[in-house]
C-alpha cells in the first residue's frame, strides 16, 4: 500500500471531497484538515502512490509527519470486471488495530478510520524503505526477513486462535470471497476444468475452517523493509483458515524463484526459513498440514497465470513453467517443502 512510485505531486489544495467521493491529490489536503490528521495551515506535499489495483493510495508530508491514506475502490483496476465491497477498508482498520496489539513494531500505526468514505489513514514508512517484492525481484534476497515474517504470522494466528471475540469481529467472509476465492479458485476451476475437482475440495475445506485471524494478502508486496519491517494491507482479513496465509507467501516466493534464476538458492532458503519459523512458533494444534498447504500453493501459482490477476513479471516461458509446476503441486502435493522446491527447480531447468 505504501508504494514507492510517486506521481502528481502537489502542495496544498483548496478543493474538498464530498462524502462518498473518491479522494485525489487535489482533495486530500482538505480531507486531512476535515479529519484533523495534520495541523491546520501547515503546507504539505501530496502525492499519489502506486497502491495496486484495489485502492486509491495517497501520501501527505508536512515535513514533520508523513501519512498514507488508503481508500477502497468499488471496482478493481484490471481488464476484467472485478467488484468488491468498499467496507473492507473498515475491516482493514480493525485488523490493523488488532495486529498492533500483538506485534506493535511490525505494522504501521492506524491514525484514522473513516467509515463514510471507506478510507483509513496510517503512519507512512520512511521514504528510504521499499517493498520486499522489489528487493526480491532485484536479487536482494535476505532469508532473515522471511524468517521474521514466519514468526510474525505465527504470533497473529496463535494469539487469535479459537478467540470468540475475534471470530465475531471478523466473521464477514465476503471481501475475501470477492478478492481471493472467486478470482483465484473459482475462475481457475472454470478455465482449467481438469483441475476443478481438487480446487473444489480446497475451497470446501478452507471455507469450513474458522480457526484464527487470517491476513489474506500475506505477500512480499505488502512487506515494507528498511531499518525495520512492516506488514500492511489487511483489507481481506477474516477469521478463517491459517493455511491460506502460509500458502500465499510460499507461492510468491516460489514464483520469484522461477523468475530470479541467479538467486534460486537464497529464495529456496527463504521459503524454508519462512516455513520453519512459522511452524516452530505457531501452536501445534493450529499448525496446518503441509500437503494441504502445498496444494493451495499449486492452485495459487496457476491462478497467477490463468486467474483474474496474472503476475506481471514472468516471461511467457516462465508462465508456462509456473502453470505446469502449479498444476503438479495441486494434483499431487508432496509432503515436504524441499520436495516442492525440487519440483520447481526441475520445472525451470
Amino acid at each position: 500500500m505504501d508504494g514507492r512510485i510517486h506521481t502528481e505531486t502537489t502542495g496544498n489544495q483548496g478543493q474538498s471531497a464530498q462524502p462518498g467521493e473518491l479522494l485525489s491529490v487535489g482533495t486530500l489536503r482538505a480531507y486531512l484538515d476535515m479529519r484533523g490528521v495534520l495541523p491546520l495551515g501547515v503546507h504539505a506535499e501530496v502525492s499519489r502512490l502506486d497502491g495496486g489495483v484495489s485502492n486509491v493510495v495517497l501520501a501527505a508530508d508536512d515535513g514533520a509527519t508523513r501519512v498514507i491514506v488508503k481508500q477502497a475502490l468499488p471496482q478493481l483496476r484490471v481488464s476484467e470486471l472485478w467488484l468488491a465491497k468498499r467496507e473492507r477498508a473498515i475491516s482493514e482498520a480493525e485488523a490493523l488495530t488488532l495486529a498492533a496489539t500483538i506485534t506493535p513494531d511490525s505494522v504501521p500505526v492506524l491514525i484514522d478510520s473513516d467509515r463514510d468514505n471507506c478510507a483509513l489513514t496510517i503512519d507512512g514508512a520512511p521514504t528510504s524503505w521499499s517493498t520486499w517484492k522489489s528487493r526480491l525481484l532485484a536479487g536482494d534476497v535476505d532469508p532473515t526477513v522471511a524468517s521474521r515474517l514466519g514468526s510474525i504470522l505465527a504470533k497473529w494466528h496463535g494469539a487469535t486462535f479459537e478467540d470468540d471475540a475475534v471470530a465475531n469481529a471478523f466473521a464477514d467472509y465476503e471481501a475475501f470471497e470477492q478478492l481471493r476465492v472467486d478470482p483465484f479458485y473459482s475462475v481457475v476451476a472454470e478455465r482449467r476444468q481438469e483441475l476443478a475437482e481438487p480446487i473444489a475440495a480446497l475451497k470446501a475445506r478452507m471455507g469450513a475452517t474458522h480457526a484464527c485471524l487470517v491476513h489474506g494478502d500475506y505477500s512480499p508486496k505488502n512487506v515494507l523493509v528498511g531499518d525495520g519491517l512492516w506488514v500492511i494491507d489487511f483489507e481481506v482479513a477474516h477469521y478463517g483458515d491459517p493455511a491460506f496465509d502460509v500458502a500465499y507467501m510460499l507461492n510468491h516466493l516460489l514464483l520469484k524463484l522461477i523468475h530470479v534464476r541467479y538467486s534460486t538458492a537464497q529464495l529456496a532458503l527463504s521459503a524454508n526459513s519462512f516455513w520453519d519459523s512459522y511452524r516452530e512458533a505457531v501452536p501445534a494444534e493450529l499448525r496446518p498440514d503441509l500437503i494441504y498447504v502445498l496444494a493451495h500453493v499449486g492452485l495459487l501459482m496457476v491462478a497467477r497465470i490463468d486467474g483474474k490477476s496474472p503476475v506481471e513479471y514472468l516471461t511467457a516461458h516462465e508462465c508456462d513453467a509456473a502453470r505446469m509446476i502449479g498444476s503438479r503441486l495441486l494434483l499431487d502435493p508432496p509432503d515436504t517443502l524441499d520436495r516442492a522446491l525440487e519440483i520447481v527447480t526441475s520445472g525451470i531447468a
